[in-house]
């Protein structure tokens, strides 16, 4: 089996786009969202912006950006830090993805049980401790296989390399709050084997190995019993740091310099946090086994402390166990995609929690541990105040659900719709969104460009012509189902089509999003050979520029997580929804994050919208088999 990355140097560089291409897909996706006139004054700046001296004066900037990075022009110069250093918000629910894991085969069946009784808020569990030794083992075995080089490469149809640069940005990875824009720190992870606990609050550091060999479960299992009991006989506790990493990003930079100035234990606190491989957070609360609760506990925090608390939400990889031993990871979304992080927790979850299975409450002893600890004054105690006050108000905001639709799943899409699986779910999401509103938005949809050397993501626009005629004949009672079912397959197609020209890189999005940038400090000869500054392009000014890319509907996919329950992000926009599916043969799971704005519909009403898609969907095809049947006999 060849090296996981031993083919990374044959991969190719992500392309530039052709100017000519871009300014025609950018129109064809103004079609949809823009009345004639609109789309008539848009067409006429597009095209004066195509043929401009400027336009090709900025193409030929970015080549010579392309030619002198090393591995990809879009990584290296714009999007890592456009798309997440630079923003401001709290990671927390606004930037953070999650994915829950499915309750192991021998999970005791009395910490399942509603109402829980075998356990109440402020007390952990065996099993608990038990399964979350167990998830670490796993990490670390993991975090092995990938620098052993014996991670499977993956590959696309026709034997194509992916590039699997994102798996060497797992581990050891912490994004640091700086002023304006972050950094993201990177630890060999072949120097540190170390983890870091997270309980009430309070942070210990924990090794995994001795020497050189991986610790047991049976060993792990004590240290983390040992870090309990530490707490729980705890008469002063240290202040609640990691409720900082869900503040505002340069709030929390200017705390985190102030709490490294103050002292220098602070400094040796934050190192051992970024130098380990993951933190793992022990809850002494559940939500119980309703998923879309247990979603917001990932996302906002343990709901027994507070909003925002014993989580550090700066780390690649935060893994939460409750204590009735259910489990999820959430992460840091700029060194890698949540796909790739998935794929962590899947692989601790593949072998069942090994006995003894206890799900009795842990009354543990005082025990030495590794605790670290904190300096703090007055103002980073008016800090937590206010980090406080910040993350209650955005966890209020979040209206988090998770639908497991079991109807039936891509085995049925493909069999008897005969559909492309992923452009059937994202029709019923685009009829799902206008029978909640009456009106279509533009959506983004990511497409992996994994086969190009570091690559990331492409924008597809799931809102097209094709797409619109599909809902609104769906919505004409009077549409005969052949009528239906020939649109839905010619909207698919077109989705298709779309989706494979944004993995090949020749979306527009990120193509005008560095011209764009480019523009910003562009300067050119004068007609007299004087440098000077060019104006910013109407083109990038143009309302439609901007209404095309209000992303209402943020979508993406997952893999068929077999043994994960379902995974999320927040939306973009305070009226738009942020939407990941995780298709399966038998079934699809959805995570929907909304706001509780007047303007959106609740997550669980827009669910139930989305349901009834997917079944109308699934009846017009059947329907449409039948008549065809009958009309050939």
């Amino acid at each position: 089996m060849p090296h996981t990355f031993s083919f990374q140097e044959t991969l190719p560089k992500l392309p530039v786009p052709d100017l000519k291409e871009t300014c025609a897909i950018y129109l064809q996706s103004l079609v949809p969202l823009l009345s004639p006139a609109q789309f008539e004054e848009t067409e006429k700046i597009v095209r004066e912006f195509e043929s401009s001296a400027l336009a090709h004066s900025l193409q030929q900037r970015l080549l010579d950006i392309e030619k002198s990075s090393t591995y990809n022009w879009l990584e290296e110069t714009f999007w890592i830090k456009k798309a997440y250093l630079e923003w401001r918000n709290c990671l927390m629910v606004n930037s953070n993805w999650y994915t829950l894991g499915k309750d192991d085969i021998t999970h005791p069946k009395v910490l399942l049980e509603t109402p829980l009784n075998a356990v109440k808020s402020g007390e952990f569990t065996h099993y608990q401790i038990r399964r979350a030794a167990h998830l670490i083992v796993g990490g670390v075995e993991y975090k092995n296989i990938i620098q052993s080089g014996t991670l499977p490469i993956e590959m696309l149809r026709g034997n194509q390399a992916q590039c699997m640069h994102q798996y060497r940005r797992i581990f050891g990875v912490t994004r640091i709050p700086m002023p304006h824009c972050d950094s993201v720190l990177q630890h060999d992870p072949s120097k540190y084997s170390h983890i870091t606990v997270l309980v009430r609050d309070q942070v210990f550091r924990l090794d995994t190995c001795d020497g050189q060999v991986l610790k047991t479960v049976d060993a792990i299992e004590k240290e983390l019993l040992d870090i309990v009991g530490y707490v729980q006989h705890l008469k002063t506790p240290e202040a609640p740091i990691s409720l900082l990493t869900s503040w505002h990003r340069d709030s929390w930079a200017v705390a985190r310099n102030h709490l490294l100035a103050l002292d220098p234990s602070n400094r040796e606190s934050t190192d051992i946090i970024e130098q380990s491989l993951f933190t793992v957070s022990l809850d002494d609360h559940t939500q119980g086994n309703d998923l879309s609760l247990q979603a917001k506990t990932i996302m906002c925090g343990h709901q027994g402390i507070g909003n925002g608390h014993n989580r550090w939400y700066d780390k690649c990889i935060n893994l939460v166990i409750e204590n009735n031993g259910k489990c999820a990871i959430s992460g840091e979304h700029s060194p890698l995609d949540a796909l790739t992080a998935s794929y962590v927790l899947d692989h601790m979850l593949k072998e069942p929690c090994p006995g003894p299975l206890n799900p009795q409450v842990v009354k543990g002893a005082l025990s030495n541990v590794h605790h670290l600890k904190w300096k703090i004054d007055a103002t980073l105690e008016k800090a937590l105040v206010e980090a406080q006050t910040v993350a209650d108000v955005v966890a209020a905001d979040s209206d988090v659900g998770v639908l497991i639709f079991n109807d039936y799943g891509s085995s049925w899409v493909k069999k008897n719709a005969r559909i492309p699986p992923d452009a059937f779910y994202q029709m019923a999401i685009q009829l799902a969104y206008y029978r909640s509103h009456r009106r279509f938005t533009a959506t983004y949809e990511s497409s992996s460009t994994r086969k190009y050397s570091h690559g990331r993501t492409e924008t597809i626009r799931s809102c097209t012509t094709d797409s619109i005629r599909f809902v609104e004949a769906m919505e004409n009672k009077n549409a005969e189902n052949s009528i239906k079912y020939n649109l839905l397959v010619k909207a698919a197609n077109t989705h298709r089509d779309n989706s494979i020209r944004a993995s090949d890189g020749h979306g527009c999005d990120r193509h005008l999003l560095a011209l764009s940038l480019l523009n910003a400090d562009h300067e050119m000869l004068s007609e007299d050979g004087q440098m000077k500054k060019v104006l910013v392009h109407p083109i990038f000014k143009d309302p439609s520029f901007s209404q095309s890319q209000q992303w209402l509907l943020s979508t993406s996919s997952l893999h068929a997580g077999v043994r994960l329950m379902g995974s999320g992000f927040g939306a973009v926009y305070p009226d738009g929804y942020g939407i990941n599916y995780m298709p399966d043969s038998h079934v699809v799971k959805f995570g929907i994050e909304s706001k509780c704005n007047a303007k959106s519909l609740s997550t669980a009403n827009f669910m139930k919208n989305l349901t009834c898609a997917l079944r109308d969907m699934r009846d017009m095809c059947d329907q449409n088999s039948k008549e065809m049947v009958k009309a050939n006999l």
